[in-house]
C-alpha cells in the first residue's frame, strides 16, 4: 500500500491501494477537486470530508465514490490531532458542525453530541465542544493531556461553559493553549466569568487566544468593537471571517454583509490588523 499526503489549501490528497482518496474541509475547495475528478476520469478516486457533508451532491454524475467514514483522516491533517467525542449541543446557525455530524449522531445515537469512549493519545483537542461533555469524561481527557509536555484545546472553547472545574482542571496540564469563543457580544459576560476563572486557576494570559466571529449580523463597527475588547482583556483576538455554508469562492463579501456595510476593504482592514497589525492598502 503507498500512501502520500498532498496538501492543497483545504483539501488533502493521499493514495491508497489504487484509489485517490481526497479529504475536503472548506466548501470553496469543491470546484478545484471536481476539475481533478474531471481530469482523472482512468482513476478511482474517493471524496469525503464536512465540505462534502454540506454540499453532498456536488460531485452527482461524476465517476467517484463519495461519503463515508476514513480511518485516521484527522491525524492525515495534524498528526498531533485528536477528538474525543462527536457532534456538539449547540445549533448555530453559522456552523456546519450540526449538519455535518449532528444529524448523523442523532440517527446513530439519538443526541447531538457523543463522547468516544477512547482516542488516540494526543495533545492537540478538536472536538466542537469538549465542554459540553459530561465532567467525567472531561477528567479523563485531562487526565491524559497531563502526561504531555503541552497541550492545546484547538477548537472554540465554548465560553458559556467554563466552570471553576474545567479551568482548575486545565492548569494542571502543562501549557495548554486554550482559545475560547465570542461569537457574539450578547454573552460577553460569560466570557468575562470564563477568562477570570481561568486565570484565577492559573492558566497564563500569553496561553489564551479568542476566536471571535465576524460579519455574521454585525457590521464592521460592531466587529472592531469586540476584537478590541478581547484585545483589551490582553487576549489576542482571531477574527474569523463568516461564509455561507454553501460558499463556493473564498473570503467574498455577500449581498447581506454588504447591507451591514462590508465590502473587501473593510474585511482586509480588520483581518490584517488584528492578526499581523498591519494596516491595508485600500
Amino acid at each position: 500500500m503507498k500512501i502520500q499526503n498532498i496538501w492543497r489549501a483545504g483539501h488533502l490528497m493521499w493514495e491508497d491501494g489504487d484509489a485517490l482518496c481526497i479529504s475536503v474541509v472548506f466548501t470553496w475547495d469543491l470546484p478545484i477537486v471536481r476539475k481533478y475528478v474531471e481530469m482523472m476520469r482512468h482513476r478511482r478516486i474517493r471524496i469525503g470530508g464536512p465540505a462534502l457533508g454540506l454540499m453532498p451532491n456536488f460531485f452527482f454524475g461524476l465517476p467517484c465514490e463519495t461519503g463515508g467514514d476514513y480511518p485516521g483522516v484527522l491525524q492525515r491533517w495534524n498528526p498531533l490531532a485528536t477528538r474525543t467525542s462527536v457532534g456538539c449541543i449547540r445549533m448555530c446557525k453559522f456552523c456546519s458542525v450540526p449538519t455535518v455530524e449532528g444529524v448523523k449522531a442523532l440517527q446513530e445515537f439519538g443526541r447531538r453530541q457523543v463522547e468516544l469512549h477512547d482516542w488516540l493519545d494526543l495533545p492537540v483537542i478538536a472536538d466542537n465542544n469538549l465542554l459540553a461533555n459530561s465532567v467525567e469524561h472531561f477528567d479523563r481527557v485531562c487526565d491524559r493531556l497531563e502526561k504531555h509536555e503541552w497541550c492545546d484545546f484547538n477548537q472554540g472553547t465554548d465560553a458559556r461553559l467554563v466552570t471553576e472545574h474545567h479551568a482548575e482542571r486545565i492548569a494542571r496540564i502543562k501549557r495548554p493553549m486554550v482559545r475560547l469563543a465570542l461569537d457574539s457580544m450578547s454573552y460577553v459576560d460569560a466570557w468575562d466569568r470564563a477568562l477570570e476563572r481561568l486565570l484565577r486557576a492559573g492558566v497564563a494570559k500569553r496561553n489564551i487566544r479568542c476566536y471571535v466571529l465576524i460579519a455574521f449580523g454585525t457590521s464592521p463597527d460592531e466587529s472592531w468593537r469586540t476584537c478590541e475588547y478581547v484585545e483589551k482583556h490582553g487576549i489576542k483576538p482571531l477574527p474569523m471571517w463568516f461564509h455561507e455554508l454553501d460558499a463556493l469562492k473564498r473570503n467574498i463579501v455577500t449581498l447581506r454583509q454588504a447591507k451591514l456595510g462590508w465590502n473587501d476593504y473593510e474585511r482586509r482592514r480588520l483581518m490584517q490588523w488584528f492578526y499581523q497589525h498591519k494596516r491595508a492598502v485600500a
